[in-house]
């Protein structure tokens, strides 16, 4: 994860960057992902992330593939040029 000048959270999606995120906290990890969601332009406050939810995310960071890492940073890039997700 990076953080520019403006403060904006850029991250390159690799197994470095989930293994960083697997070592925040809950509060932390949740943070990051409400600033990720809003700056793809999701409204955070839409994103209800409790215990359940975190520990699924926590999961599926931690069982990721190359695979799986590859086509979120291809869905990612979709999303933010507007194009419609498959």
């Amino acid at each position: 994860m990076r953080t520019h000048k403006k403060g904006i959270i850029a991250m390159i999606l690799d197994k470095r960057a989930i293994e960083m995120l697997l070592q925040l906290d809950d509060a932390k990890l949740i943070l990051v992902i409400k600033k990720l969601a809003a700056d793809a332009g999701i409204d955070p406050s839409t994103l209800k992330i409790g215990e359940k939810e975190i520990a699924g995310i926590r999961a599926a960071l931690s069982s990721a593939t190359d695979g799986d890492i590859s086509r979120a940073g291809e869905l990612i890039k979709e999303y933010k040029n507007g194009k419609k997700l498959n």
